[in-house]
Order: structure tokens, then sequence, then C-alpha cells
């Protein structure tokens, strides 16, 4: 099946604000500071606010201490929140609109509702599944 732009511009956009850009961030702090030495890391702060150096040190010395295998877990806990995050914002928004008509998503100026005739699953909520498995660039939903 050959879907609208407003369908396929849904679904990019949805992916990577809920997923992709949260999680390319989440990778980015992991790795440097799982790429850093604790020296070059101690330096980096030397001049930062006294609360804010505690936290990435708290971070640094977190990630360092996992195994390759629990940082392979806590990434798919990572992907996992952030899936429950969009599926239930999705939801709701979803539910409000059939129930009060209160709050609603648009495409390109358009009502989504308008596209829904596109979505297999029914529902923009159910779609996301599809959509992380089509777009995502780290795999599908993470149970």
């Amino acid at each position: 099946m050959k879907f609208s732009k407003d369908y396929e511009d849904l679904a990019e956009i949805i992916v990577s604000k809920f997923r992709d850009e949260n999680f390319k961030d989440y990778l980015e702090q992991k790795e440097y500071c799982l790429q850093t030495s604790k020296e070059e890391f101690v330096k980096l702060f030397e001049n930062m606010a006294e609360d804010l150096a505690a936290i990435e040190k708290e971070r640094f010395e977190f990630y360092n201490s996992l195994s390759t295998e629990q940082r392979d877990t806590l990434d798919k806990l990572i992907l996992k929140s952030f899936d429950a995050a969009a599926f239930n914002v999705l939801r709701e928004i979803e539910e409000n609109l059939d129930e009060h008509k209160s709050i609603g998503l648009t495409i390109n100026g358009k009502p989504v509702e308008q596209i829904s005739n596109e979505f297999w699953s029914g529902t923009c909520f159910g779609e996301y599944l599809m959509w992380l498995e089509q777009k995502s660039n780290y795999g599908k939903y993470q149970h």
C-alpha cells in the first residue's frame, strides 16, 4: 500500500522526536563517558559548577561500572521507556480526541484524523509500533 505524504511525514516526525533523537543523545553521553579517561574527564569539569560536575561524575562512574552485557540491557530499557512514553502520549491524545474533542494532532496543517483511514492498526498509537520497524534507526519496539 502506498501511503500519503502526510502519513509518511507523521511517521517520521513521531519516530524521530519521541525515540531516535533522544536515544542518539543518550548513546552520545554514554559513549563519551566510556571513551574518556578518568584524568581527561576530571580536567574537563574542573571549572564547572559543583552540582553539575557531580552529576557528570556520577554518570561517568555509573557507565564505566557496567559490563558490556549490562550496558546492552540498559540500552534496551532506555528504548523501552521512550517507546512506552510515545505510545502512552499518542494513546492519550487519540482517546481525548475521540471522547472530548479537546486535543489532537495535525500534520502539514491537517488534522491527523484525515489520514487515519491509512492506519493499518486503526489508531495512531498502534501505528507507532509499525513505524519503529520501518523508520527507526534503533530497531523495533522494545518489550
